[in-house]
């Protein structure tokens, strides 16, 4: 835990300023422990069905209708009888974990994409996406429709963000490892929804994550501003008229926070508060009124700024090189072993829309719009590989399809000893005979694929998402 003697002196007169009476009770606040938090999947399936199969008297996060907090202390996750198969040490040690049907997130960072109020068909940009929270967030607020386009600059963090939007079985996105200023050459006024959570300095996770506060002694808030001013400038030329703009940190500095926003409000106009109100314990900002943050002696939960912005509906277009609506793409002859796959699972797919790229097939999100100028590391919904005389499905694919779509699928309980040496990689028996590519659920949701001869299923599940 963080004493208040191990905070430098500057972080110490920052916060008395910006709390003044309060002070004493967030230092207090920083001894304890901080909460954790898991929310919905609602691609998959609805909150309370959540709470019902892994059979937890969750407490909802009350700014979150799909989020939930948890005890990590407490234990043991206890799907009815465990028996014969090891027991679940965690959360993330769960079958419907690996199933995609929830996220684990502190809760305050659930707050961003919930003010954004996306709705289904919108498009969206998170521009800092890496690990994914927002983003397989927001792409729940979709519901399938639309598009999410889910950018981060580190080539390292953009790895587990493609996890986590796969695992959650999106298929209506765009992830790109770009610089935000290539972005928006490509992008212009094309969003409805932009996120920013930028990158700080991190004075709200001090409590939560030690290697921050570590790097914070080594930088300090200064370091970031110019960073995010920069970000917030591309933001602005990405986002329609009439569009919404969220821009958060994990940090208090006011520097980063108002400072930072500040500036961006001075060089644009165009662009106006829409007011957060200061429910839940949210705390309104005294410099930009209709700001919030959040601080751990006032919710359950970490430090956040949150501002929400709206882009004028009359902003004049400024660049004659607006985003023109996309050429039609010319419809390849597909290879008969793809189709063929395609046509067992039950669902009305648009040919069109299939990309094959090295052998490498893709279904892309409707009217994407898709720039070879941009580093893309996924478009839409990888489907799986055509080999020779076969067509190979990808995890992705298996994530994406519902229960309900497969004719046949091997489904076990989550008490099933198979389930777990089926995550591990291990070759598995099913009770019937089958012979060919078979989908794997737990209690009705999908896992991934196995390879069936007869009984023997000749597991299929990806190396790289494996229980450990």
């Amino acid at each position: 835990m963080i004493q208040e003697k191990d905070l430098p002196r500057s972080y110490v007169d920052a916060m008395k300023e910006l709390l003044e009476e309060d002070y004493d009770a967030y230092i207090k606040s920083l001894d304890e422990k901080p909460y954790v938090g898991i929310r919905t999947n609602l691609l998959k399936l609805e909150p309370e069905k959540l709470k019902e199969i892994l059979d937890r008297d969750f407490k909802e996060i009350p700014w979150v209708k799909e989020g939930f907090y948890f005890e990590e202390e407490r234990g043991v996750l206890t799907t009815p009888s465990l028996s014969n198969i090891e027991k679940i040490k965690s959360i993330s040690k769960n079958p419907y974990y690996f199933a995609g049907l929830y996220y684990i997130q502190e809760p305050s960072a659930m707050t961003p994409a919930m003010v954004a109020g996306i709705k289904p068909g919108d498009k969206v940009l998170d521009l800092c996406a890496a690990p994914g929270g927002k983003s397989t967030q927001a792409a729940s607020y979709l519901q399938g429709e639309g598009l999410l386009v889910s950018n981060d600059f580190s080539a390292s963090r953009v790895k587990a963000l493609q996890k986590n939007i796969e695992v959650s079985g999106i298929d209506n996105v765009l992830i790109t490892n770009e610089d935000p200023k290539n972005l928006s050459k490509v992008y212009i006024e094309y969003f409805d929804k932009i996120i920013v959570d930028a990158p700080c300095s991190g004075e709200g996770m001090f409590r939560r994550d030690s290697a921050v506060f570590r790097a914070y002694l080594g930088r300090g808030p200064e370091f970031f501003t110019g960073l995010q001013v920069s970000i917030l400038n591309e933001a602005a030329k990405m986002l329609r008229p009439g569009g919404t703009l969220v821009y958060s940190t994990c940090t208090y500095s006011k520097v980063e926070d108002e400072g930072s926003l500040s500036e961006f409000l001075e060089n644009h106009p165009d662009f106006k508060i829409d007011k957060i109100k200061p429910d839940f314990g949210f705390e309104e900002s005294k410099i930009l009124p209709g700001t919030i943050r959040l601080f751990p002696h006032k919710i359950k939960g970490e430090g956040h700024f949150v501002a929400r912005l709206k882009k004028d509906e009359r902003a004049l277009e400024k660049d004659k090189n607006k985003t023109k609506d996309k050429k039609k793409r010319k419809s390849p002859k597909l290879p008969e072993e793809l189709l063929e796959f395609l046509g067992k699972i039950k669902r009305d797919w648009d040919y069109e829309r299939i990309f094959i790229n090295k052998d490498y097939a893709y279904y892309l999100p409707k009217d994407a719009l898709i720039d070879k100028s941009l580093h893309y590391i996924r478009t839409g919904l990888l489907l799986g590989e055509i080999k020779k005389n076969r067509f190979e499905p990808f995890q992705a694919l298996a994530m994406n399809i519902k229960f309900d779509e497969w004719e046949n699928p091997l489904n076990l309980s989550a008490t099933d000893e198979r389930v777990i040496k089926y995550l591990k990689g291990e070759t598995i028996e099913a009770d019937d005979e089958y012979m060919g590519i078979r989908l794997v659920c737990v209690d009705g949701f999908s896992l991934g694929f196995v390879k069936q001869n007869k009984k023997s299923c000749k597991n299929k599940y990806y190396q790289g998402w494996r229980w450990m």
